[in-house]
């Protein structure tokens, strides 16, 4: 009372002073819609909606341009206390779902309370402080449903027409609609504030013609604001008595709506106001089933056992079954397990069994009885039950496991463990999944299966290297025939597709895609309508050869989207096969399918982000790869950003984007080898090897290790960078990347014959386009090393010879060498010529002279003569000259010089 006193003393001491735009006003006020000079509200338009004055006074009219957004047109004249708000509006949502209401006590766009009712026939009511909004009455159906839009209301309208009425008075709201008392709750965060006209539209509805630009409509049609403190006080005290316009039922529906708000205290007052006032869907007090079992649970989880009890109890004695009052018998069931009413739990819950059915929870609770009153007998086949009414009850099948244990029955309590641990599997409950299959491997450490669980389990908590052991064994138990068994018809079991699919997993997460490669199509031949299976096929078919136009992986992609058209990592992929071809088009439609279906997925984001690259858009690319804060959690989308500006050449900006990607995820060891690459192209070297060191301790792949040694061969480090490919190789012998570096390293230090031997083994392999360049570098510096070329001075023809050259034998030609071959050196000028421009300069003796000086041409270069003698040799047109006659020779050579 002294505060309603104070109230109005500070009214009469300010009445007779006129207000400014920024006070508080004590007023009675009706908007007039008549012209934008009469109007307070301040009408603007923007990019989400249009506001204008509809013709002739008709009201305040919000149109809203797009789906999923909230509008609203501020009175910004007077700000209000305590204040009544009748408002009369039309909503038109335009066959889809829209709302329209209230704001006040707006202090600005972040802080506000909101009221909204929407064209489904609900209400709510919010508080958003600072932007972040808090429901304080979440959607509850409202005492009377909207009508449709275009059918008739009461007043002669068109449209969804409603009477909204806020009462705030103090810390105190009260909602009305359709002067029908719909919610009353209390909330002092907001003292003051302005109010708004708003609407929102939550989703699209059939397409819009084209005259139309707008996804929802809304009319403020009348609107009086009353803030004198007098009348707002008189206006709370009619709408707060318990005599006030109200439906019977809206108590019921404010306690469904505070009870899946998680307020059960807010919804047992709100069913007990109802039943105070003779309110519900029963007789006598009203208190009908619905009610009675919602207040059970309540009062469960308040910790009322003894209400929760009476009132399952009074829903029990009602006439007549339905589920409501079996699903009284199971709140009474869990209120007596809590209350450890072991004897009356077993009795209640075979007769509520006998008289329901076959209920999961019933049985499971049953079940408890027995376990607690150390009848394991009864509990084992009381949870079996409970299994069978609900397979995929994983918790009634590890009970029935513990149980049959405790019989001493091992086979049972195994075969429940499976039971239990496939039902797990399938809900992703891996916490209870690891116990039964840790009690399974103790019951059935020769079976193949349990170890098959063991290792999904293992798998799907990503303890990768258990499950790889898991499912070897698991493979190894499969097939194993034991001696007793064998004979000539005797087969191992089917394998598991989802086991054989894993196996496959385990290895392209090792990098070992190629391995994988034979799993995954062996999954997919045993399940070959279970889509992911085709899908992870196909992507790894791309992965592994990145050629768009493989046969197999567009067969394997093709039956993925038609198992499941609605695949949108299918889609993704099908967009990433199409940008390998450049086929932009055919890029930039499976992705509106794939957004579509995964919205803003990073993966399709990235996918997006290649396609604008290629369109020569970088810096849109980069726009769609930008997040917000905690948006890209894991990094991914700023890693993809500086791949693309590595592509462009840009290195700063690229080191910039990793360094957010590392910041994202710095246990991520791919993003530290990329950044290091970044450094190397800036050369950063001692950063790039400082952060390698840290991926290797990470990851200590072969990749990371080719990388390390290529840093340290930059920076003269030979004999580590050596000792770094061959602790790659050890780990892969055939990774190309160390072969071709450590061959660079041969080669920088010399050492031909390893580098011939690294070259050899490349030859092997099936190095891609990038690294047949490299091998071919590597052949080209191993060529200039070793041999050397000889050009003839006339026709340009080279010979390669070796580098020293070996000396060969003098021998006896018995026919002209081909034209292809050398003739000779000029001893004096020292140019070369072969046999086919020497021709044209011969001597009467047949022997050939320099075209230059006249001069004989000498075969005194080793590498020249070695040519001579293995053409020779291989036409069989020589013979050796006798070492006499080079004795000779050699004696006459030394006498003339």
């Amino acid at each position: 009372m002294f505060g309603f006193l104070s109230r109005i003393f500070h009214f009469q001491s300010r009445r007779r002073e006129e207000p400014g735009p920024d006070d508080l006003s004590y007023e009675r006020w009706a908007a007039d819609f008549s012209g934008p000079e009469h109007t307070r509200f301040s009408i603007k338009s923007e990019n989400s909606h249009d506001a204008n004055l509809r013709k002739g006074g008709g009201g305040l009219v919000l149109s809203l341009r797009k789906a999923g957004c909230l509008a609203w047109v501020e009175n910004p004249v007077y700000r209000y206390a305590d204040m009544v708000l009748e408002a009369r509006i039309r909503l038109d949502a335009r066959g889809a779902y829209a709302a329209a209401g209230l704001m006040f006590r707006v202090v600005d766009e972040s802080t506000y309370y909101s009221a909204l009712v929407s064209s489904k026939g609900y209400f709510r009511l919010d508080l958003v402080r600072n932007g972040n909004p808090s429901a304080l009455v979440g959607w509850t159906e409202l005492p009377r449903v909207l009508p449709e839009p275009g059918t008739e209301v009461e007043d002669g309208g068109r449209g969804g027409g409603f009477a909204l009425t806020v009462i705030a008075n103090g810390s105190r709201i009260v909602i009305a609609v359709n002067s029908l008392k719909a919610a009353e709750i209390r909330d002092s965060v907001i003292p003051e504030g302005r109010i708004c006209f708003a609407a929102a539209s939550y989703g699209e509805g059939p397409p819009l013609p084209a005259a139309s630009p707008y996804t929802a409509e809304a009319v403020l049609e009348a609107l009086t604001v009353e803030s004198r403190i007098a009348e707002v006080e008189a206006a709370y005290e009619y709408w707060s008595a318990d005599d006030a316009p109200s439906d019977p039922q809206s108590h019921f529906r404010l306690a469904e709506t505070f009870a899946a708000m998680g307020n059960p205290a807010a919804a047992l007052g709100q069913l007990k106001l109802g039943w105070e006032k003779g309110a519900g869907t029963g007789g006598g007090e009203g208190r009908g089933a619905r009610e009675l079992l919602l207040a059970a649970r309540l009062a469960l989880r308040l910790d009322l056992p003894g209400e929760a009890e009476e009132y399952a109890g009074a829903c029990l004695g009602l006439d007549g079954d339905f589920d409501e009052k079996r699903e009284a018998a199971v709140e009474k069931a869990r209120l007596l397990y809590r209350a450890r009413r072991f004897a009356e739990l077993r009795a209640h819950c075979e007769d509520a069994a006998a008289r329901f059915g076959e209920d999961a929870v019933l049985l499971s609770l049953l079940g408890h009885s027995f376990w607690e009153l150390a009848e394991y007998g009864g509990a084992a086949a009381a949870y079996d039950r409970a299994f069978e009414a609900d397979g995929g009850n994983g918790l009634a099948a590890k009970n029935a496991a513990n149980a049959w244990e405790l019989l001493g029955d091992r086979e049972k309590a195994l075969d429940r463990c499976m039971k239990a641990g496939r039902a797990f599997l399938a809900e992703g409950n891996y916490a209870d999944l690891g116990a039964v299959a840790a009690k399974a491997l103790v019951f059935g450490a020769d079976n193949w299966e349990v170890h098959a669980l063991a290792g999904k389990w293992a798998f799907g908590i990503e303890d990768w290297g258990a499950a790889r052991a898991e499912f070897e064994e698991a493979e190894r138990l499969r097939l194993f025939l034991p001696p007793g068994s064998a004979s000539p018809d005797a087969v191992p079991p089917p394998p598991d597709p989802a086991l054989v699919f894993l196996r496959g997993l385990l290895l392209i997460r090792e990098g070992k895609r190629g391995e994988a490669l034979a799993l995954l199509e062996e999954a997919a031949l045993l399940e070959p309508e279970y889509p992911l299976f085709r899908l992870s096929l196909a992507e790894n078919r791309f992965l592994l050869s990145g050629d768009p136009g493989d046969p197999k992986f567009a067969a394997d992609l093709g039956a993925a989207l038609s198992l499941d058209p609605e695949n949108g990592w299918a889609h993704n992929l099908a967009a990433r096969a199409a940008l390998a071809r450049d086929d932009t088009v055919e890029a930039a439609r499976c992705l509106e399918d794939a957004a579509r279906l995964l919205g803003g997925e990073p993966a399709v984001r990235l996918s997006q982000a290649e396609l604008l690259s290629k369109q020569g858009r970088l810096d849109e690319a980069l726009a769609v790869l930008d997040a917000a804060p905690g948006e890209d959690s894991g990094g991914l989308m700023a890693h993809y950003a500086g791949n693309l500006l590595f592509r462009a050449g840009r290195f700063e900006d690229a080191d910039a984007r990793y360094r957010r990607a590392i910041e994202a995820s710095p246990g991520d060891a791919s993003y530290l080898c990329d950044r290091a690459s970044c450094l190397i192209e800036l050369g950063r070297f001692g950063e790039a090897d400082g952060i390698l060191a840290l991926a290797h301790s990470l990851e200590p792949t072969p990749a990371v290790l080719e990388q390390i040694a290529y840093v340290a061969a930059k920076k003269g480090e030979y004999p580590r960078a050596e000792a770094a490919c061959n602790a790659a190789l050890e780990l892969d012998a055939d990774h190309i990347p160390s072969l071709l570096t450590l061959g660079g390293i041969y080669a920088a230090r010399f050492r031909w014959d390893e580098t011939a031997a690294i070259l050899r083994r490349l030859d092997a392999l099936s190095p891609d386009e990038a690294a047949r360049k490299r091998r071919e570098e590597l052949r080209s510096r191993l060529g200039e090393a070793l041999t050397r070329l000889i050009p003839c001075a006339s026709c340009g023809r080279i010979w390669r010879v070796g580098r020293p050259a070996e000396p060969v034998r003098p021998v006896r030609l018995f026919a002209m060498p081909p034209d292809e071959l050398p003739a000779g050196s000029c001893p004096r000028c020292g140019k070369t010529w072969c046999v086919g421009c020497a021709r044209r300069s011969m001597d009467e003796d047949g022997r050939f002279l320099c075209p230059d000086c006249g001069l004989s041409l000498k075969l005194a270069d080793e590498g020249l003569r070695k040519l001579i003698h293995d053409w020779a040799e291989k036409e069989r047109l020589f013979e050796p000259v006798p070492e006499t006659e080079v004795l000779r020779q050699s004696q006459l050579l030394e006498e003339k010089q």
